[in-house]
C-alpha cells in the first residue's frame, strides 16, 4: 500500500546527488489473464542500455544491476493481488524501494537525480484512506480501506445487548430494567468507541464511514467523542455485516462522489480565497516562491500538468523564469529542471497536503496554485 509516510520515507533514503531510476508499472491483467509489465520493462532497459555507448563500462553494468534489482523486488515481493507498483533504485547503489497499490497506474521509466514523484503523489492528491466502522448490537469491525480496497481489519466482539423487541411487557419491562439494559448498551458502545480512538491513532485515516442499521448508527453516535463524530464523512445502511470487499464494493460509489466534492470543495476555496486576496496564491510563479518559503498548506496542482525551470546552483531555489543568472542571489542556474516534480518533492519534504485536480476547473488560475499557512 502507499501513504504520504511512504513517500517521505524515499525521500529520506536519499544519500548524495546519486542518480536513481524510478520506475511506474501497471501490473493488471489484461483480457487474457497475462501481465504485460514486461514488455514495457523490457523496452526501457533496452532503450537506456542502449544509449550507454558513449558511457563507461562500469557504468553500463551498473545500469543494468540496477534493472536487475526491479526485477528482484518484483519476484520476490510483488503481491499478485496488487495492480500497480512503482520501484526506485540508484544507478551507484544497491537498495531497493518498492511500493505497490491496488489500482493501476501507468508506465513510466526515468533516471534523474532524484526520485520521480509525479505518478506516485497523483494517486494521493485526492481523499483515498477511509476507516470504515460497522457496528452491531454484538460486534464491531473497523476496516482500513485504502484507495478504494480494504488492507486491514480489526474485531471486537461482546455479549448482545437486546433489541427493543426482546424486552417484554410485564415485570421485566419496567422503566428501570428498560434503563439498565440502555445503560448496558451505552456500555458495550463506550467500549466500541475506545477502539475507535485506537484505529484511528493508528492508521490516521482522512475520515471514517459509519455502517449498521439506522438505531445502531444513531446509538453508536451518541457516545462517540466530538473530534471522532466529527470525522464520519458518510453513513450507510447496512442491516447485515458484510465482508471486507463487499463493504468496499458497497461504498464504491460514495468514494467516488466524494472524491468530486472534495475536488470542487478545494479549487472553490482556492478561487474564492484568491479572489479576496486571502492566504492563498495562483500561477506557477508565486506558488513556486510561497512554497519554498514554507507558507504552504495545500499545494493545488492541474492534472498532468508539465512545467520546465530552473534551479540555482548557489541558493538551491527553484526558478520559473528563463533568466541566465538567479534573481535572488545572482548565482549560476541550471535550466530544464522539471518544476511540477521539483514541486511535489518539496511540498512532500514539508508535508505539505497536495491536491490533484481537474486542469479544466483550474486552467484561469495556471492549473497551479496554494492555500496559505499564513
Amino acid at each position: 500500500m502507499i501513504s504520504k509516510l511512504d513517500i517521505q520515507r524515499l525521500l529520506h533514503q536519499i544519500d548524495g546527488d546519486e542518480p536513481i531510476l524510478s520506475l511506474t508499472l501497471d501490473m493488471s491483467v489484461n483480457e487474457e489473464n497475462k501481465r504485460t509489465y514486461q514488455i514495457f520493462l523490457r523496452q526501457a532497459r533496452s532503450d537506456y542500455l542502449g544509449l550507454g555507448g558513449d558511457r563507461p563500462a562500469n557504468r553500463h553494468d551498473k545500469l543494468g544491476a540496477a534493472f536487475d534489482r526491479v526485477q528482484g523486488w518484483i519476484d520476490e515481493e510483488f503481491d499478485p493481488a496488487n495492480k500497480g507498483a512503482a520501484i526506485y533504485t540508484p544507478i551507484d547503489g544497491e537498495w531497493v524501494f518498492g511500493l505497490q497499490f491496488p489500482v493501476p497506474v501507468q508506465n513510466n521509466a526515468v533516471i534523474g537525480d532524484h526520485p520521480h514523484l509525479g505518478r506516485l503523489v497523483g494517486l494521493l492528491g485526492r481523499p483515498h484512506h477511509y476507516g470504515v466502522i460497522v457496528v452491531d448490537r454484538e460486534s464491531l469491525r473497523l476496516i482500513d480501506l485504502r484507495l478504494g480496497t480494504p488492507v486491514a481489519e480489526h474485531e471486537v466482539k461482546t455479549r448482545p445487548y437486546p433489541t427493543p423487541g426482546d424486552i417484554k411487557a410485564g415485570g421485566e419491562a419496567s422503566a428501570g430494567y428498560q434503563r439498565h439494559k440502555l445503560d448496558e448498551m451505552r456500555g458495550f458502545f463506550e467500549v466500541f468507541a475506545l477502539e475507535i480512538e485506537a484505529f484511528v491513532e493508528l492508521y490516521r485515516p482522512h475520515g471514517l464511514i459509519l455502517m449498521g442499521t439506522e438505531d445502531n448508527m444513531k446509538r453508536f453516535s451518541e457516545v462517540l467523542p466530538l473530534e471522532l463524530r466529527e470525522m464520519i464523512v458518510h453513513r450507510e445502511h447496512a442491516p447485515v455485516v458484510p465482508t471486507g470487499a463487499a463493504v468496499a464494493e458497497r461504498l464504491a460509489p460514495f468514494l467516488e462522489e466524494h472524491a468530486l466534492e472534495w475536488e470542487a470543495k478545494v479549487i472553490d476555496t482556492l478561487r474564492d480565497r484568491v479572489a479576496g486576496g486571502f492566504h492563498a496564491v495562483a500561477g506557477l510563479q508565486e506558488t513556486l516562491e510561497r512554497l519554498q518559503e514554507g507558507k504552504v498548506d495545500t499545494l493545488v496542482l492541474g492534472d498532468r500538468l508539465e512545467e520546465t525551470g530552473q534551479f540555482c546552483l548557489n541558493c538551491h531555489f527553484y526558478l520559473a523564469n528563463s533568466d541566465q543568472v538567479c534573481q535572488y542571489c545572482g548565482g549560476q542556474v541550471e535550466p530544464d529542471i522539471d518544476l511540477v516534480e521539483a514541486m511535489l518533492r518539496v511540498a512532500a519534504e514539508q508535508d505539505v497536503e497536495i491536491a490533484i485536480v481537474d486542469p479544466t476547473a483550474l486552467s484561469d488560475l495556471g492549473n497551479t496554485g496554494g492555500l496559505l499557512r499564513y
